[in-house]
């Protein structure tokens, strides 16, 4: 770890760890020497991480990087986790991020941090609930209403539906063509806020959903072997809490969704087995009835700001990031 620890001394403030907390660069140091081997963490530094060299410091790929990093080191201090690989060849020649086993189950994990732009702080920012019909007519109907006091600004939210269905094709493509009922297969979305993760939900769930009955993308065998999809915070807490995050996923939101169009030899108790390391949501989440029902189309930010309370929803979201 000192040597880590030498190696983020060196680093130019253009890079996130020079400028972060004493504690998030820390926890990096430990996380990396728990993960990678004495023999290959010089040059996985500078490959993932650019470190030393960070001349050529890109945030999405360390972000992409930290959020691997996250859930491998995880997995590594995770004693129900046993015969923890990184980069295993499940399906060669393609390997997944992460690979364990709880029991009998095995479970490949693949980890996907999309690029988010982080929306600017006076206008408003209309979210379509997944693919609507002329939304571009009503989101100008709406923008016109509400520009009409010159006070107020709106923007319409980038659908990022078809990155979603593109991570899910590229994950199935990992995953063991021979996956059984031992098998469980998760494609893990570093998510930033949770109006992030709403609207990553919305992907899923929303008109013409990845995972509704009538999906956008005509062919959900292409990514029946994705048997769930972890949405999580794990983006905003390298993002916006660094002071908070410790390189695991203890304090990390994570909301799995079962895919609907998973193969058919996948089981309930594989999918009991292979999330109960997490502190996930899923039965809680299934179990939440918004107050209103126009919260029902908003079921991600009603459940933290109703179902959670104040600590535990701190413990998740420490920083506000929007109003």
């Amino acid at each position: 770890m000192a040597e880590v620890r030498h190696l983020i001394s060196r680093l130019s403030q253009k890079h996130i760890l020079a400028g972060a907390p004493e504690s998030y660069a820390r926890g990096f140091a430990t996380a990396a020497s728990n993960v990678y081997s004495a023999k290959e963490i010089e040059s996985v530094l500078q490959r993932k991480f650019f470190i030393p060299d960070d001349s050529r410091f890109d945030l999405d790929s360390y972000q992409q990087s930290a959020a691997e990093l996250s859930v491998q080191n995880h997995l590594v201090l995770e004693r129900r986790a046993k015969n923890f690989e990184r980069d295993k060849r499940v399906n060669p020649p393609k390997d997944v991020d992460a690979y364990y086993e709880v029991g009998a189950t095995r479970v490949s994990l693949e980890v996907k941090c999309p690029v988010e732009v982080e929306p600017p702080e006076d206008p408003y920012v209309v979210t379509m609930g997944g693919r609507v019909s002329g939304y571009l007519e009503k989101f100008n109907r709406l923008k016109g209403v509400m520009e009409s006091n010159p006070e107020n600004s709106v923007d319409l939210a980038k659908n990022k539906d078809n990155t979603l269905k593109d991570f899910l094709v590229s994950a199935h493509d990992k995953f063991s063509v021979s996956s059984g009922v031992d098998d469980l297969n998760i494609l893990f979305i570093a998510c930033g806020d949770c109006a992030s993760i709403q609207d990553w939900y919305f992907y899923l769930y929303g008109n013409s959903g990845l995972f509704t009955g009538d999906p956008f993308h005509p062919s959900p065998q292409d990514y029946g072997l994705v048997d769930v999809v972890a949405l999580s915070s794990l983006r905003y807490c390298h993002a916006h809490a660094q002071g908070f995050h410790d390189w695991t996923l203890r304090d990390v939101f994570l909301l799995p969704c079962v895919n609907p169009h998973r193969r058919s030899s996948a089981v309930s108790e594989s999918f009991v087995s292979g999330l109960n390391i997490f502190d996930h949501h899923l039965k809680r989440f299934n179990a939440f009835t918004p107050e209103s029902e126009a919260g029902q189309s908003l079921k991600v930010l009603h459940y933290v700001v109703e179902k959670l309370a104040g600590q535990e929803r701190a413990r998740y979201f420490p920083v506000e990031t929007r109003k």
